[in-house]
């Protein structure tokens, strides 16, 4: 009897070290995946940072993107409505030996038209005044522009040409707004060939 009492002593002191060693061992197994899911979440967090704070500078490139791309086509728009507003309208005809050429430039004076030629090429440079220059108001009172359908300032205008042309034969005339240049075309003889 007393064999299985001490028997029995003896598994249940060996059941009571196994219980503790699994007790240590989940201990243990719990306290490494509390770590791992803190790590883990620390990982996440990290990337998490990193992906918003690349998201972010992703955005503020874009938009200042978007910014400069609205700045260069205001300023296109702009130069489009500046020279629209004061281009020169022309008639061109071509005939055989020479081109003529008339602009409207109504309201210019003469002294203010600058006419350039190169080979190939015609420049007319024209400054029209507004109606300012016109109106003598009394002092103080500084008078208002309503509607604004003139040209005004400095406008300029290149006309290509096909031909060569002969820049120190071109005539101008200007009358009742109108400039008409008549401009000789550089003359190019054909000549035959024989074939031996």
């Amino acid at each position: 009897m007393e064999e299985k009492k001490d028997f029995a002593e003896e598994i249940k002191t060996k059941t009571e070290e196994v219980k503790e060693d699994i007790k240590a061992k989940t201990e243990e197994a719990n306290a490494k995946m509390e770590d791992q899911f803190e790590e883990g979440v620390n990982k996440s967090k990290e990337v998490a940072g990193k992906v918003g704070t690349n998201l972010s500078k992703t955005i503020d490139n874009t938009i200042i993107a978007v910014k400069e791309i609205q700045k260069n086509w205001d300023e296109k728009v702009q130069e489009y409505r500046e020279t629209s507003s004061v281009l020169i309208p022309i008639d061109l005809v071509n005939a055989k030996d020479y081109y003529f050429l008339q602009a409207a430039l109504a309201g210019v004076s003469k002294d203010n038209i600058e006419i350039e030629a190169t080979e190939n090429s015609i420049t007319i440079k024209a400054v029209f005044e507004n109606i300012f220059k016109n109106i003598k108001s009394p002092e103080g009172l500084e008078p208002e522009l309503v509607i604004q359908g003139l040209k005004n300032g400095v406008a300029k205008r290149t006309i290509p040409f096909a031909n060569e042309i002969k820049t120190e034969e071109i005539t101008a005339k200007f009358q009742d707004g109108a400039l008409f240049l008549e401009i000789p075309k550089v003359s190019t003889e054909k000549t035959k060939v024989n074939i031996d």
